[in-house]
């Protein structure tokens, strides 16, 4: 069963007052380097949230901003009551709407093998902008059977890039990278902040959102290849432009953090 790349606050809301989750699981994946966003969520979440930290990687220079291993996030995922048919839906308590941070979530997941994950449009502040409930109370978990694995196309190492980035291939062949700041040699720009409608604190629309990849140069109907700093915000970018319809998306993990690093070390 195939499910939405995005739900609305109010879907989740209808589901929750009828009792309909089904096999739903609503994941709060809330993180920053400056707080403990688990004491947040001890707080004040969504009714039937879990947490789970989807930014326990080893984190280095070169990646300060790594995955967990499968073996790990096997572990936080069945703690979290993730089965392998769990539909889960994933949000966070940031600002932009929350996707900076749900849209790593929906790449780690996805990434990890777990292919039916959808994003929370607005996160938890839009949760509360609506005047919806929200509780401090420790939701019953039954550990869950989810095993991660890998599924490489969604991932892009610096060779890659490299390569693909120094090849002269043809038109239909050549990827798209998008980012934040400075750039690699032949990369577009799209920032993940114009994604998002400051105004209602959701996605822009879809014409809204074709409006904006299209004035970038970008044609989603040839593979999409999304870097920023360290994989977060192109996280975001690659949600959206799958959202969109293309079916060739993939994030540069290293992003530019790696780029700069190996560029320095030829010189």
């Amino acid at each position: 069963m195939e499910v939405p790349q995005l739900v609305s606050c109010e879907w989740l809301k209808e589901r929750l007052d009828s009792g309909t989750l089904a096999n739903i699981v609503i994941l709060d994946v809330s993180w920053a380097s400056t707080k403990d966003c688990k004491d947040e969520y001890n707080k004040q979440h969504i009714p039937g949230a879990r947490y789970i930290d989807v930014m326990s990687g080893e984190h280095t220079d070169m990646f300060p901003r790594n995955l967990p291993t499968p073996e790990t996030f096997t572990e936080q995922a069945q703690k979290a009551g993730v089965n392998t048919d769990s539909h889960v839906i994933v949000y966070s308590n940031s600002d932009r709407a929350g996707y900076f941070i749900a849209g790593r979530g929906w790449w780690t997941f996805r990434i990890l093998g777990h292919t039916k994950v959808s994003i929370l449009d607005g996160g938890l502040l839009k949760w509360l902008q609506l005047e919806y409930p929200t509780t401090d109370k420790a939701t019953d978990i039954q550990p869950g059977n989810f095993v991660a694995s890998s599924e490489k196309s969604l991932y892009r190492s610096y060779d890659e890039v490299k390569d693909k980035n120094n090849t002269r291939n043809s038109r239909s062949n050549k990827l798209y990278l998008f980012i934040s700041e400075s750039h690699i040699p032949g990369a577009k720009n799209l920032f993940m902040t114009d994604l998002v409608d400051n105004e209602n604190g959701t996605l822009k629309s879809k014409n809204q959102l074709r409006e904006l990849f299209s004035a970038a140069g970008v044609d989603l109907t040839r593979p999409v290849v999304t870097h920023c700093n360290s994989g977060m915000s192109s996280c975001a970018v690659a949600f959206t432009a799958e959202l969109l319809g293309a079916d060739n998306i993939s994030v540069f993990h290293g992003g530019f953090t790696e780029w700069t690093k190996r560029q320095q070390a030829k010189q």
